[in-house]
């Protein structure tokens, strides 16, 4: 059976939830995530669908909506029980309440996924690692955030995302292992 590190590291490599992603609309989501969520918008433009901890962002620049962004939340884990959607659930298991970066990691390094580090620019900044292939981002818990998030340790991760339009400057980029 698959496992939680199986969907992280899914995700890092195609930067896509159970087969859908960006570039995809509204009404492909419910399909493979259920028609359990909640729905919100920061302007007229903005649609975001929450599906427990993944979330999956629209813009609407020409008449259709398109997702532009997948956010998964895994912070989440350790403060609701369920948001892990069930067909997520299906077929990774349970899921624990952290989920050490250095874990998923191993998994993407001995696939031979190139991961980097990215220069944080603040102390307050969560700490990044890049996957440039899928331009998939994983945002773990710094020394900063430790005290807002008591259940989590260094490293965890704290959420990973894929954005249309994103690229980073190689000089912001150092190689992990």
């Amino acid at each position: 059976m698959s496992s939680h590190l199986d969907f992280f590291a899914g995700f890092a490599v195609t930067g896509t939830v159970l087969g859908v992603g960006l570039g995809s609309r509204p009404d492909d989501w419910p399909g493979v995530l259920g028609s359990d969520f909640d729905e919100g918008s920061w302007n007229e433009r903005h649609l975001v669908r929450q599906f427990g901890f993944v979330n999956a962002n629209f813009h609407d620049g020409s008449g259709e909506w398109i997702c532009d962004s997948v956010v998964v939340h895994a912070w989440k884990l350790h403060k609701f029980d369920d948001s892990v959607p069930k067909s997520i659930g299906s077929r990774y298991g349970s899921f624990p309440p952290r989920v050490p970066f250095e874990e998923v990691a191993d998994r993407l390094v001995s696939a031979g996924v190139e991961i980097y580090h990215v220069s944080r620019l603040h102390m307050a900044s969560l700490e990044q690692y890049w996957i440039p292939d899928c331009k998939v981002m994983f945002w773990l818990i710094s020394e900063y955030q430790l005290e807002d998030f008591p259940a989590l340790r260094l490293g965890d991760v704290d959420s990973v995302s894929t954005a249309t339009g994103v690229d980073l400057r190689a000089e912001l980029l150092t190689r992990y292992r």
